[in-house]
């Protein structure tokens, strides 16, 4: 391999991998103490941070789930390009490239609802919240272009590889954002938003307490079931994996590739304020938000690992 070729191979050193992996190491470590600590006090930081209706806040959150969505639009616009000049037949090529672009619409919309959710700008904006049709309008502004911008990225890069680490990504985000469904049904465990309303048969639960089905409560109450998934963190899991997102921007800009590990730091502080505004809006507790972290890191260590296979098979 000459060493043009091995320069587009990636970041690959394995004193780089090395290092990212400490740092995943670190961030693990530290949410563990978060989680140890939510433990004992959950309620008591509940108590002393909940700030309701809190504008800002409510502005912050939303953003953080946008970088998720908004990826997956992005690098499947990097796969139909790559695939599109692939040798492939131009049957599989067009069923392809058919697929993805209809993904990419489906992951584009769901994105822009999800901002619209209840937890994000529809408690801001009533007249929003889970409207399906202002999604449908707001997608082709701030989701779908998105595709296109990964298209043409793509056709300005010379990487070999970018069409399996593209894949690769994609499939560990999906597979986190499914983890992450599957677990929040678990626990059935109050927000304490609603603890702090004083409703009736309402109250703190720990976190590793799993609380029965609450279809009665909700019933009775006229909430939501949203109201019952406070642990873990989706807003936390989400927002973690903006290092594997970060990271992955650097197949399309070079200029980032001696950046990894500002990247990754990057994304650990864009985390922490996101979980940060979740606890003042009473949507979580400390150890829901370092829970869902810790969760999400996992699914960045198996990106990291994946993507280092990727590199060593073409060396």
């Amino acid at each position: 391999m000459n060493k043009k070729v091995r320069m587009q191979v990636g970041a690959g050193t394995s004193g780089g991998w090395i290092a990212e992996r400490r740092i995943l190491g670190i961030m693990a470590a530290i949410f563990a103490v978060l989680l140890l600590l939510g433990t004992f006090l959950d309620l008591t930081l509940a108590k002393a941070l909940y700030s309701p209706n809190n504008v800002v806040a409510t502005w912050i959150t939303t953003i953080g789930i946008y970088p998720f969505a908004a990826a997956v639009v992005l690098f499947l616009g990097v796969q139909c390009e790559r695939v599109a000049h692939s040798t492939k037949t131009k049957p599989a090529k067009t069923a392809l490239v058919a697929i993805m672009a209809v993904s990419a619409l489906l992951v584009g919309f769901v994105g822009a609802a999800s901002l619209l959710d209840g937890d994000c700008l529809g408690s801001i904006i009533p007249a929003v919240k889970d409207n399906r049709l202002v999604a449908l309008a707001l997608s082709p502004i701030i989701e779908w272009p998105l595709f296109l911008v990964g298209w043409k990225l793509a056709a300005r890069n010379d990487d070999k590889l970018l069409l399996k680490r593209s894949v690769c990504f994609v499939l560990v985000l999906l597979a986190a954002f499914a983890f992450m469904q599957l677990t929040k049904g678990i626990f059935n465990r109050p927000r304490y938003r609603i603890v702090a309303d004083g409703l009736e048969g309402v109250g703190f639960v720990p976190w590793f307490r799993i609380s029965p089905k609450p279809t009665e409560l909700m019933a009775q109450l006229g909430l939501e079931r949203n109201e019952f998934r406070s642990f873990p963190s989706g807003h936390a899991l989400l927002s973690i994996s903006t290092i594997s997102i970060l990271l992955s921007l650097t197949w399309l800009f070079p200029s980032l590739r001696n950046k990894r590990v500002q990247l990754c730091w990057a994304g650990f502080g864009f985390t922490v304020v996101i979980i940060f505004t979740r606890m003042l809006l009473g949507a979580h507790y400390l150890s829901d938000v370092a829970a869902g972290a810790l969760l999400g890191i996992a699914f960045v260590f198996v990106y990291h690992v994946l993507q280092q296979r990727i590199e060593r098979s073409a060396q």
